[in-house]
């Protein structure tokens, strides 16, 4: 069991909630710990996001606007919701706390230190342990860890192992047991534990083709469903991209018989159910930048639970990141590459905005995407004091977390968490940051865009979100080649992105310097995951570096060149 989830039991967190001296921090503590909400999502809480089903209240979880999931709502909360709302004189529609994410985790910080005073244990709990306290209740209670993957907006099932214990002989042997043994024979019993299967296909499916057929294949023979296809909208209908255990023909068919209701709105997150000849057929949204961009059709003869309902639904999210991954993988690995740069004078961020603010240069030394929410910067910062930089950082709203990794005589190396800047959407759009500089309030990105793609529209996107944004320079050039391109691509194949990640961000934090720039610890923070799940990713992590560059040579010897 993770140690942060474990401090903050049920009497960890009655002392916890005790210590909060104001209702809004007694309700951010209860959207962390019981609805599993990150305190970015928590600023965008609205009444006018609770809906009721089947007699219990769901919350629509936003970003950027956009419902990303859905989390179940205790009454007891929403009832504290609404108490906090009418004293506030909050309309419904408008968000529950107008104070920005970092806020909202300095104000668990300060809740937690005033515990410690009858409390010890609760020493340095933050936002991140609330949300592990919210999983692990709903381990201890028996739900599924798909589940509570969908309900906490997890990304993969192996964010939870910290809060997994091993499960013992007898622990199996039940297991079995309490299945009936009917692993080869009989009717299908379906249960949500297949959704595992599913993502480790979805991670390893190289194309969309692919990963279109991958998921049908395992709705099938994995999940047990009758048949799948998945359909992808073109102009104002449905073209089928892959099926299984049921022929093209067939989906067109239905298609065509169910043409309402599957060219209908379909809401993120809502899966509809349509009665065809072959028996019932849930329709699940294939969801593509926060838009519906498709349908996955499933055959379910025996209806659907609430259980599965879920999973479909966060499934349609799952696969439409893993094609537009794979697109922007195969982008990348074009021959040629769009070189722009980007001359941003906008305030809100934080490059342009400290240079004004404290007259100093700065200059990207790394940077490294966190789960597609923001991006880890190191820094290097001429002409101001650490402390006036961490200060400054500190009030600027898109900046959610900055700490001093060295001081030098001629400047400062800092890493910061930032939200709100045109890297990240760039980033987003299959874009590499090549440089970050910035001096006299206006920062200059310069970015690597794949040769192939439009880059307009991607432009476009900045300078609407940042107006005081302008293109400075365009030019295309073939791919530098590396002597060490075969390596890499081996590396490429090899690391998962989050694997990949965390050795990006150990590099850079000086985490395998001596002395260490960045503890364990400090590392983990910043990538908000538990020390547990970073020493695992980045212990397989170097195991595939140095398998790479000691296993995967060449076996012949090289021969003197001319023989």
């Amino acid at each position: 069991m993770d140690e942060a989830a474990d401090r903050i039991g049920d009497r960890g967190y009655e002392q916890l909630r005790r210590a909060a001296e104001t209702h809004r921090a007694d309700l951010v503590l209860r959207l962390g710990a019981e609805v599993g909400l990150r305190p970015a999502e928590m600023t965008a809480v609205r009444l006018a996001d609770i809906t009721e089903f089947e007699g219990h209240l769901l919350l629509s979880v936003r970003d950027d606007g956009e419902v990303v999931r859905e989390a179940y709502l205790p009454e007891s909360v929403e009832h504290d919701m609404r108490k906090y709302t009418n004293a506030a004189g909050k309309a419904d529609d408008e968000p529950l706390f107008a104070v920005s994410p970092r806020r909202l985790q300095m104000l668990v910080s300060e809740v937690a230190d005033r515990a410690t005073d009858t409390a010890p244990h609760l020493q340095g709990i933050s936002s991140r342990d609330l949300r592990w306290r919210f999983a692990a209740s709903l381990l201890d209670n028996g739900v599924p860890p798909d589940i509570v993957c969908a309900l906490g907006g997890w990304d993969r099932l192996d964010r939870l192992d910290p809060l997994l214990d091993e499960p013992d002989r007898g622990t199996i042997v039940a297991a079995v047991e309490g299945s009936g043994g009917r692993t080869t024979q009989g009717a299908p019993q379906r249960n949500v534990d297949w959704i595992g299967a599913v993502s480790e296909g979805l991670a390893a499916a190289a194309t969309g083709e692919a990963i279109a057929a991958t998921l049908c294949d395992h709705l099938t023979e994995t999940a047990g469903f009758e048949f799948a296809w998945l359909a992808e909208r073109t102009g104002d209908g449905l073209t089928p991209r892959a099926t299984a255990a049921i022929g093209e023909t067939a989906v067109k068919e239905q298609i065509d018989t169910h043409i309402e209701s599957v060219t209908a709105p379909l809401d993120v997150g809502e899966v509809r159910v349509v009665d065809d000849s072959t028996g019932p057929v849930a329709l699940v949204p294939l969801v593509r930048e926060n838009a519906v961009s498709g349908i996955i059709g499933v055959g379910t003869s025996e209806g659907l639970t609430d259980a599965e309902r879920t999973v479909l639904s966060a499934l349609g999210v799952q696969v439409g990141h893993a094609q537009i991954a794979a697109e922007r993988k195969r982008l990348l690995l074009a021959d040629t590459v769009t070189e722009i740069e980007l001359h941003c004078a906008d305030k809100r961020t934080f490059t342009a905005g400290i240079s004004a603010a404290l007259q100093c240069t700065v200059e990207l030394t790394g940077v490294v995407p966190v789960a597609g929410q923001s991006l880890l910067y190191y820094l290097m910062v001429k002409g101001a004091s650490a402390d006036a930089i961490l200060s400054y950082a500190d009030t600027d709203e898109g900046v959610t977390d900055a700490r001093l990794l060295e001081e030098h005589s001629d400047g400062v190396l800092l890493e910061v968490v930032v939200t709100d800047t045109p890297a990240l959407q760039l980033v987003e759009r299959g874009g590499r940051i090549r440089s970050v500089t910035a001096a006299d309030g206006v920062a200059t990105i310069a970015v690597e865009l794949p040769g192939e793609a439009d880059i307009r529209p991607t432009v476009d996107a900045v300078t609407d979100a940042y107006p005081e944004t302008s293109l400075a320079a365009k030019r295309q050039t073939e791919r530098a080649a590396e002597t060490d391109a075969g390596f890499r691509d081996r590396l490429s194949d090899r690391l998962s992105d989050r694997q990949e990640t965390v050795l990006r961000a150990a590099y850079h934090s000086g985490y395998f310097e001596w002395p260490r720039g960045s503890t364990a610890e400090e590392l983990a923070d910043s990538l908000d995951v538990s020390s547990p799940t970073l020493h695992n990713h980045l212990r397989k992590a170097q195991q595939k570096v140095l398998t790479a560059f000691f296993d995967d040579r060449p076996t012949e010897p090289r021969r003197p060149a001319g023989n």
